[in-house]
């Protein structure tokens, strides 16, 4: 099976991580990066374009007519490809009720307490939708699922390589044909993002 041209804005370091994670899987073709120069080590799959006219899927890239996108909001083809679409993957994979996720801010002190693995340790978080977040300064982040029992799964890593990774995992769910958000195909995005090189931590192991 031909594997998928993927054109990338790659002008942030989220998107730049998901290009590296990309062009390790055999099931991209090519890489179109808009926006910097290809790095020498990333080789010639991944070349300097001006246009993604074209291109099998986009990312950052606003989309022409009828082509396909993916992305971390709620917009695109595949949707939801970030920390907070991955969180909600893991809620319905394990049947898990309550999600958190770590966001960039001041510590808030008091409210509900979430177990993250460490280094993150236990932190406060403040209700926000249906994902508690959690206020870090830290370089990492975490993103976790529980019942506030007995079990929780979680992943915790520097911040742009699981942003990165959660949005490479999206294209890759897109290249296997699914479409909508991530979270609905759980079980296969959790797949991809393993690919990618995210751990999960789960406490019923």
């Amino acid at each position: 099976m031909p594997g998928i041209r993927v054109a990338v804005d790659a002008t942030t370091p989220v998107r730049l991580r998901a290009v590296s994670s990309l062009l390790a899987d055999g099931r991209i073709e090519r890489i179109g990066v808009m926006g910097t120069k290809p790095p020498v080590s990333w080789g010639d799959r991944a070349v300097a374009i001006g246009s993604a006219d074209g291109w099998d899927v986009v990312v950052g890239i606003e989309p022409a007519p009828g082509q396909p996108s993916v992305s971390v909001g709620e917009e695109g083809t595949v949707s939801g490809a970030g920390p907070s679409g991955l969180t909600r993957a893991l809620a319905r994979r394990f049947g898990l009720t309550t999600m958190a996720a770590t966001s960039v801010g001041r510590p808030v002190h008091g409210g509900p307490r979430f177990g993250f693995p460490q280094p993150l340790g236990w932190l406060h978080g403040e209700p926000a939708d249906d994902i508690h977040q959690c206020p870090i300064t830290s370089r990492l982040a975490g993103i976790l699922a529980t019942d506030q029992n007995s079990r929780s799964v979680a992943i915790v890593d520097v911040r742009d390589f699981l942003d990165g990774c959660a949005l490479a995992a999206g294209v890759l769910l897109f290249a296997g044909g699914a479409t909508g958000p991530v979270w609905a195909s759980a079980d296969r995005y959790l797949e991809e993002v393993a690919v990618v090189g995210l751990v999960l931590a789960d406490t019923a192991d």
